[in-house]
């Protein structure tokens, strides 16, 4: 779950690509509405006429920052009827239009409701086309279409695929499997924007390994790496879906905890300080514990500040003697 926001991020349709879509559709349109009117087919005209207003709507909304996955899904669900009516006016002249629409379905519809949806969409248009088409010419374009189907899933599942695994590259500490720094400061700016708004409880636990340094300088840094990585196992097996954990640098790990007041965070990371004393760590060949500080999100907390009460709070925790948990200080 640590990675679902950023997967959501990619799977919408990057700005540029979603004007370049609206650019293309709303020419196709107008061509293909100046065409029927050339050919005194009003009905379509005017059909083609109207879709163009959503398509316009969108664009619009796209260009000035405002559009959302919503309108462009109701867009396509509008152009897609569009092109269904006039398969029943135009058989296979209109069948053509399907495949290209079939695509976009993937790009802004998750795989499951992309798969269903384009199915049926097809379907109705291959119905609609048997008003004026032959059976034998239909079923060959209902060949051709649902295998247009099935390549674009293949394609799209492959892409997701890849994303997935650029996304994990780009977020993820090669060493740990933490988290990196990339996208601390956007998550942490988010659960202070939440508390504003809505009043939810987010806490950090600022985790440092004690003595790690001894163990570096000591046993080499291969011994060291071991450690870092068994350590982080062993935090991320006790978090909460809810909690995120950071690499926050060298030996220090921290942990983003939502829905957390400040009892709950020390009742957290006496747990995490716990887990850790009692691990016997392969390879390493120390008692290993760490330092942890506390520091829940006030109204009055900037990122900064928020990072700085929890790096404090940890200072103090090892200065106190180290494997010890302290919560921020400041009243």
């Amino acid at each position: 779950m640590k990675y679902m926001t950023a997967l959501q991020d990619s799977k919408r349709l990057p700005r540029n690509a979603s004007i370049a879509f609206h650019l293309a559709a709303l020419l196709t349109f107008f061509i293909y509405a100046l065409y029927r009117l050339t050919h005194d087919d009003l009905f379509l005209f005017t059909l083609f006429s109207l879709a163009l207003v959503p398509i316009s709507i969108s664009l619009g909304l796209e260009i000035k920052h405002r559009g959302n996955i919503l309108h462009k899904q109701i867009t396509l669900i509008l152009v897609c009827i569009t092109i269904a009516i006039s398969c029943y006016s135009l058989g296979y002249k209109s069948l053509i239009y399907v495949f290209p629409t079939i695509f976009i379905f993937f790009f802004i519809f998750n795989f499951k409701n992309a798969s269903s949806i384009s199915s049926f969409y097809v379907l109705i248009c291959l119905i609609a086309a048997l008003n004026i088409e032959t059976y034998s010419l239909v079923w060959r374009f209902g060949v051709a279409i649902f295998d247009c189907i099935i390549f674009a899933a293949i394609f799209a599942y492959i892409i997701a695929k890849q994303k997935a695994a650029l996304i994990y590259l780009a977020t993820t500490d090669e060493l740990t499997g933490a988290l990196n720094r990339k996208n601390l400061a956007t998550s942490l700016s988010s659960s202070i924007e939440s508390f504003k708004h809505t009043g939810t409880d987010t806490s950090l636990l600022l985790i440092d390994i004690d003595h790690f340094k001894t163990v570096n300088d000591t046993y080499g840094h291969l011994v060291g790496d071991k450690l870092l990585t068994q350590f982080s196992e062993v935090i991320k097996q006790l978090l909460p879906a809810e909690a995120k954990l950071f690499r926050f640098g060298g030996e220090e790990f921290l942990v983003q905890y939502e829905h957390c007041d400040l009892q709950k965070a020390l009742e957290m990371a006496q747990r995490l300080k716990q887990a850790v004393n009692q691990t016997d760590f392969d390879g390493v060949p120390v008692n290993v514990s760490c330092s942890i500080g506390v520091a829940e999100l006030r109204i009055n907390d900037s990122l900064e500040e928020w990072l700085k009460q929890s790096d404090i709070a940890l200072y103090a925790a090892k200065k106190s003697g180290r494997n010890r948990v302290v919560s921020r200080l400041d009243k």
